[in-house]
């Protein structure tokens, strides 16, 4: 069943996670957050900067492929979504204790907290598993979910209030300035 805008615009308010199907694998994807698109954004950064020769696909893609592992983190980040790139797991682990030069040994159960990077596991297994086709499609369905359009709506009105600021204390000091002449 197609969604209308309605249940879109419900699910976007809610902060509700939306099903994205990667291969043969569904995941719920995090939903859209500014510090998940700064996240993509930083990692966006670290793609090798290169000119593409159109007549050499291969090769250009073959040389620049060792620096691309990057994509995964991105696939990854924008379906764990910022909140969700760490997770503290606890686990109980038995620990062997030797006493008396080893002649006796004592077995404890301690719990265990660590802090496991869920994007670092999951980029592994999405480059792992998918094809580029399928990776380039997820990426592409998870960014047009990210509301990258009202992002830069307010980076650009406050880069524009930020501009007009300066314009208008560099005009009143102008104006001081000849007024005491």
């Amino acid at each position: 069943m197609a969604e209308n805008l309605e249940t879109k615009v419900a699910s976007t308010i809610l902060q509700q996670a939306t099903k994205i199907k990667i291969g043969d694998k569904e995941y719920k994807a995090a939903p859209p957050s500014i510090a998940t698109l700064i996240l993509v954004s930083e990692a966006v950064s670290h793609l090798p900067h290169f000119e593409f020769d159109t007549e050499k696909v291969a090769s250009t893609s073959l040389a620049i492929a060792k620096d691309c592992r990057i994509l995964g983190d991105i696939a990854a980040i924008l379906l764990l979504g910022a909140r969700n790139i760490t997770e503290v797991r606890t686990e109980r682990e038995t620990r062997t204790k030797r006493r008396l030069w080893g002649l006796w040994h004592q077995k404890q159960t301690v719990t265990v907290t660590r802090e496991v990077n869920r994007m670092k596991e999951l980029s592994k297994e999405l480059l792992e598993n998918l094809s580029a086709s399928e990776l380039h499609t997820a990426i592409a369905s998870m960014l047009t979910q990210m509301e990258l359009g009202d992002f830069f709506a307010l980076t650009t009105f406050l880069t524009e209030v930020n501009l007009m600021k300066q314009t208008k204390a560099k005009v009143e000091m102008e104006t001081t300035a000849s007024g005491q002449s």
